[in-house]
């Protein structure tokens, strides 16, 4: 099936409320890169973010159950749901993902410690991308 100009109009919208310089999505199983051009005299958007590479305990990161945006914030300019060093209890919501205009709350699997933040705030992620690191 075609990609409809209605589907692309939806996510550049998506694109432009995340306020992203580069934003890439399937829809109906072909993939779509939108790119925002720099106004003149504007600085270049920051370098990707690093990540964090995994323990070797698959259980101590808390990954995506679905794709979207992650919102590590409950709303932009507040502070984020919790930070590396922050105490969680089990059920406890770390970050949001947005997907289809719908925020699912995020939640740590296990009480613990976060020892690290693996995705950007607003950052689109697939589902299964690991979000966290949490020491029991």
């Amino acid at each position: 099936m075609p990609i409809t100009i209605q589907a692309i109009i939806a996510q550049i919208e998506r694109a432009a409320l995340g306020q992203l310089a580069e934003y890439t999505t399937c829809v109906d199983g072909q993939r779509i890169t939108i790119k925002r051009a720099l106004a003149e005299g504007a600085a270049p958007p920051p370098p990707p973010v690093q990540t964090t590479p995994l323990p070797e305990s698959p259980d101590a990161a808390v990954r995506a159950p679905l794709g979207g945006l992650c919102h590590l914030r409950p709303e932009p300019g507040e502070a984020p749901f919790v930070q590396p060093g922050d105490q969680v209890a089990p059920g406890q919501t770390i970050c949001l993902i947005e997907a289809m205009k719908m925020m699912t709350p995020i939640p740590a699997e296990t009480g613990g410690t976060i020892e690290a933040v693996l995705v950007a705030d607003g950052e689109t992620i697939a589902a299964g991308t690991p979000l966290m690191r949490v020491r029991p």
